[in-house]
């Protein structure tokens, strides 16, 4: 079927083919509906006015015809016999008159075609009254006789009345035929207006089913199939549609989508071999590293015990030297003496604390640890130093994480023993608090001594530097880098807070919340207790304070 053509020549689109077609179903079904409107409302007005107006009309006649008969045979009845009992059916008759003649007048004020047939019929019926039965009945009231020319009179006012009822009878036969003939019209016209409208239905919609058809299923059926063939596998395989220009649209569309997937899958093909590409380098880099690693930890190994070796020797003769030729030499050899010795020991402290630096997160082994413990373990080892300085340590109630113990506790001893080492004229104060912040815990050192400027913020946490000599603050320089190594192995982080206006030092520190735990409510937070050199010492904790810290520039 060929589609149809548009005023520009080009086919119509989808839209405007249904709109023409419901339009079309639209103004059959309107004027067959209105069509069988007008006929409905001809066969009410039809069925109405026989039921309602000349039905009636028909029976008030005949009634009113009657109801003279009874009354002229009663009054002449009475007349020829004097006897009262003939003037019964004339009463009956008049009754009945005046009932039925109220309705006559509406019929004949209501319906023009036979009101002036009912009204003859009343006039006439006046006029047998006037001129025959009321001046009878007056006569023979009185005991006068009747005359032949009053029988005669009432004869002729009587076939007068008997003309006009017969012809307002016949009046009212052809109006009824004419309602009736009109009520059967009107109804023939409304089953064959629905036997068409039924027709027209049955063919739209058959016409409707063609088109749809020819228009949707058909399209979209080889779309599918289209799209089965791209879904096997032939990306290849070119998506064309004819139909209706929203159907060649979305052909269009699908191809261009099926033509951007072949080309994304290229792109992923490629992409898959350069990850495959950079997978087998990231896999020789780790084994690389890995080589890297295992030689770093014999490396460990060497200088753990054969470097150190030879070093202990070259100290152990040094010293030697220094008590045995201590004045013997001149100024200048005992200071070159004094120098060896000092140097050896450094290097056997750099080593260790190297060694220290390099084994933490080599083995993790997680355990509760209560950080209450871990604080007074760490203040039981620098108990000495604490005394020595006068320092006062408080802090809040700490909670129970998940961690290394060793390890928590040689951070509290590091941040403790700087907080002291690089104290001011005061005497050290150090306060080390607690608080939950969402779902990590939130740790602060914080002290009197001489600061950090917030330019070295980051230099502090790196290994081995420093930012004054070393004649004026001892230590090797790793102390926080071995801190942040610690609280990174934990899952944490560690910083210098610069945002407070506290004088001093304060270094801050998190914990990830382990969750389920029993300590996952923030701590509460009871009076700072002081903790001084003759708290009870811990048993186990050995840590060193090898930290560093800077003086303020």
């Amino acid at each position: 079927m060929a589609p149809p053509l548009g005023s520009s020549g080009g086919p119509w689109s989808l839209r405007r083919r249904v709109t023409v077609l419901l339009a079309s179903v639209a103004v059959v079904l309107v004027a067959s509906v209105s069509t069988i409107t007008f006929a409905a409302f001809n066969a009410r007005e039809s069925l109405n006015r026989q039921v309602d107006q000349l039905t009636p009309a028909q029976t008030a006649v005949q009634q009113t015809m009657s109801a003279y008969l009874n009354q002229d045979n009663g009054i002449r009845g009475y007349a020829l016999t004097g006897e009262i009992e003939f003037l019964a059916p004339y009463e009956q008759g008049k009754q009945s008159i005046t009932e039925s003649k109220p309705l006559l007048n509406q019929i004949a004020s209501d319906d023009s075609d036979i009101g002036a047939d009912i009204t003859e019929l009343l006039e006439a019926g006046e006029a047998w009254t006037e001129d025959f039965a009321d001046p009878t009945l007056e006569k023979v009231h009185e005991g006068k006789e009747v005359s032949a020319e009053d029988y005669r009179l009432g004869r002729e006012r009587f076939d007068e009345l008997r003309a006009a009822g017969t012809k307002a009878q016949t009046r009212i036969d052809q109006e009824l035929d004419q309602a009736r003939d009109g009520l059967t019209l009107a109804t023939q016209q409304v089953v064959a207006l629905l036997m068409l409208v039924g027709f027209v239905v049955v063919v739209m919609s058959v016409f409707l089913w063609v088109m749809l058809q020819h228009w949707v299923l058909r399209p979209l059926d080889e779309l599918a199939g289209h799209l089965s063939q791209v879904s096997e596998g032939y990306y290849a395989h070119r998506v064309a549609l004819h139909g209706p220009p929203e159907i060649e649209r979305v052909g269009r569309d699908v191809d261009a989508m099926r033509e951007r997937i072949v080309s994304d899958l290229h792109e992923v093909a490629a992409a898959r071999r350069q990850l495959q590409e950079q997978s087998e380098l990231l896999e020789r880099q780790t084994e690389e590293l890995r080589r890297s690693n295992l030689e770093l930890e014999q490396f460990a190994y060497v200088a753990s015990h054969d470097l150190q070796e030879p070093l202990r020797k070259v100290a152990s003769f040094c010293q030697l030297l220094q008590r045995r030729y201590r004045g013997q030499l001149d100024e200048r050899a005992d200071s070159y003496i004094d120098f060896a010795v000092e140097g050896a020991k450094r290097m056997q402290t750099l080593i260790n604390d190297l060694l220290a630096f390099s084994r933490v997160g080599r083995t993790k082994n997680f355990t509760q640890v209560d950080l209450n413990v871990a604080l007074e373990e760490a203040l039981s080892s620098l108990e000495t130093r604490l005394d020595e300085a006068g320092a006062v340590v408080t802090g809040d109630d700490m909670p129970t994480v998940e961690g290394d113990k060793t390890l928590l506790t040689q951070v509290f001893f590091n941040l403790v023993g700087n907080a002291v080492k690089f104290r001011g004229e005061e005497p050290p104060r150090v306060y080390v608090s607690c608080e939950r912040r969402e779902d990590e815990w939130v740790f602060c050192c914080s002290d009197n001594g001489i600061g950090i400027e917030p330019q070295y913020a980051e230099r502090i946490f790196v290994i081995f530097q420093r930012l004054h000599t070393r004649d004026k603050y001892g230590g090797t320089g790793i102390g926080l880098a071995m801190c942040k190594k610690i609280i990174e192995f934990h899952g944490g982080r560690i910083w210098l807070d610069t945002d407070s206006d506290h004088r001093g030092t304060r270094i801050c520190w998190s914990l990830p919340v382990e969750e389920g735990s029993a300590d996952d409510t923030e701590p509460s937070h009871p009076t700072a207790t002081e903790v001084s050199a003759h708290d009870e010492a811990g048993d186990d904790a050995t840590p060193r304070d090898d930290g560093d810290r800077s003086e303020k520039v």
